[in-house]
């Protein structure tokens, strides 16, 4: 069977099973596995679980063990990569970057106990839903057959937190003390050029309400509880409102943004809120990964019977950034940040239920996108 990652070979289900079985004879394992307050199961040397405690099955919502049995991680969880491949979870080009498998993996070439963090999104009653993980895999052989003794912290909380400090700590108040910094030179600038400073306070004010929205907005949809308010937008004046609002943004500066000339111009129905932080979060990415100098050009089009809102820059996107760019807290910006990306697929998909996607390559550079699926009202 054809892997791009970790092997695909399984045992068969009577095989599990036997394992299963060998491990219910060593003294007290069910007492004790089942005694812990957080998730441990047992693979075998296949990667496929062998034993699962109660709060496994009872995060799973699961109600019998052979349900799980058989399965391997990313299978159990709902992985959203879990089926791209006939191998399953391990064999998909995404599972390079996973910390389960590398875990397991690191721990069974050296026989020692291995911990390491696994992003995960996973698919529950057609919702995606985006998890941090510490994991840990201890490396065990009872009775000459090889088992792995597997672990799993949830620390979503604790990167959440993370996250919001990062943002309201440092990004809002660096923000605010640049707002400060404009009206303390309003009293020392010459009355011509009083004129362009207002327009950068404007735009600081706009990023600091920008960014507190965006964290609602998203802590509302991880929670479900968000409201959607659609109303009729024209896609020109949309982008527009984006173009001037984001152009003293200071990731922006000495790059241009620009509305291309063939854009279409559509009346459709979406959340304008949303959307606008969807299209947001891409331009700021595309500044972001763009040289000084460079432009990032905002586009609608009709496609049949969609509408598409992109953003493209010039620069390619190595594999290994591609792979992960809509896991959540995943960034190339460095520690605590990583919820543009993430945010666009949650908010666009699940609420505007539209397509976000992106292409990369060296020709062409990147291009991140949004469907929406309702079209023209004239």
């Amino acid at each position: 069977m054809k892997t791009k990652f970790a092997p695909a070979e399984r045992v068969s289900m009577a095989d599990v099973l036997l394992s299963k079985t060998k491990l219910d004879f060593l003294p007290f394992i069910n007492e004790i596995f089942c005694s812990l307050s957080y998730i441990f199961c047992i693979f075998n040397e296949e990667r496929q679980i062998v034993f699962v405690n109660d709060v496994l099955m009872k995060s799973l919502g699961v109600d019998s063990v052979e349900k799980i049995l058989g399965k391997r991680f990313g299978e159990a969880f709902g992985c959203v990569h879990a089926k791209e491949e006939e191998g399953g979870c391990g064999t998909t080009e995404h599972c390079r970057f996973c910390g389960a498998i590398n875990a397991i993996n690191q721990s069974k070439r050296t026989m020692t106990k291995t911990t390491e963090e696994c992003r995960v999104r996973r698919m529950v009653n057609g919702k995606e839903i985006a998890m941090e993980l510490e994991v840990t895999s201890t490396p065990f052989v009872y009775e000459d057959e090889y088992f792995t003794i597997f672990s799993v912290i949830d620390i979503t909380d604790k990167k959440r937190r993370g996250l919001i400090e990062r943002i309201f700590f440092h990004d809002i108040l660096n923000t605010a003390g640049s707002l400060s910094n404009i009206f303390e030179l309003m009293d020392v600038v010459e009355e011509g050029e009083k004129a362009e400073l207002l327009n950068i306070a404007s735009s600081l004010s706009q990023q600091i309400l920008d960014e507190i929205t965006t964290q609602r907005l998203l802590l509302q949809a991880e929670n479900s509880s968000l409201i959607i308010n659609n109303q009729k937008i024209n896609s020109l004046e949309f982008l527009n409102v984006v173009v001037k609002d984001l152009r003293f943004h200071e990731v922006a500066n000495e790059k241009e943004i620009i509305l291309d000339e063939s854009s279409d111009s559509i009346v459709f129905i979406s959340d304008p809120v949303i959307l606008r932080k969807i299209i947001n979060n891409m331009v700021k990415n595309a500044l972001e990964a763009s040289n000084s100098g460079e432009t990032i050009t905002l586009k609608a089009e009709r496609l049949g019977d969609k509408l598409r809102f992109s953003v493209h820059n010039n620069l390619f996107m190595p594999t290994d950034i591609e792979l992960q760019v809509f896991m959540r807290t995943f960034s190339t910006k460095g520690m605590q940040r990583g919820l543009g990306t993430y945010s666009m697929k949650i908010l666009g998909e699940q609420y505007l239920d539209g397509k976000v996607n992106f292409t990369t390559d060296v020709k062409h550079g990147t291009t991140f996108y949004i469907d929406l699926g309702h079209m023209a009202l004239n």
